[in-house]
């Protein structure tokens, strides 16, 4: 089987809806997958996923700033290196209490052993802070796909807590056809 040069990881960070609301009072607060705690994510990541990897590999991690910290520190236990944290202005987002809007994610991009080269064209072309409208809760922008299968076009490549197909890239998650 092919070893893994990318990995895409959007982890089932514990985590509920915010406040119930009055006019959606049918809906609970727990969220419509399965959640982990961090250290369950990261025993699974060792287990099943970080064994498929290359020697050199990269992986771009989703996170919030609730676990920011926590993910960064992990993946550096592990002997990961930051090569660069990526901002998603999602163009919309809750204000708890009434205060400011959250209304981004992370997109970070760590690797191991040496950072796999990227395509010559490529250098320099992307920014680290990108903006595209939110779509359903936990979808991805399709722009970050599109930005790696450009950085990365001929390598192995792994979508882990998957919930969309994607041409060229290898699956793991048990929702994996969901916004299909």
């Amino acid at each position: 089987m092919e070893k893994i040069r990318v990995f895409v990881i959007d982890p089932a960070w514990r985590q509920r809806k915010g406040g119930l609301r009055k006019s959606r009072g049918n809906q609970g607060r727990e969220l419509d997958y399965v959640t982990m705690e961090v250290p369950e994510i990261f025993g699974l990541l060792d287990r099943e996923i970080f064994p498929l990897a290359e020697d050199d590999h990269c992986v771009f991690m989703w996170t919030i700033d609730r676990f920011l910290l926590e993910c960064e520190n992990e993946m550096e236990k592990r002997g990961y290196k930051r090569h660069c944290r990526m901002i998603w202005n999602k163009l919309n987002g809750v204000a708890p209490a009434f205060t400011v809007r959250y209304s981004h994610e992370y997109l970070i991009w760590f690797y191991r052993k040496r950072l796999p080269p990227i395509a010559g064209e490529q250098r320099g072309k992307f920014m680290t802070v990108f903006a595209e409208r939110s779509r359903q809760h936990s979808r991805k922008p399709d722009f970050c796909y599109r930005m790696i299968d450009a950085l990365y076009p001929s390598c192995g490549k792994m979508d882990v807590f998957s919930r969309e197909r994607r041409h060229g890239w290898r699956q793991f998650g048990n929702q994996t056809d969901y916004f299909n």
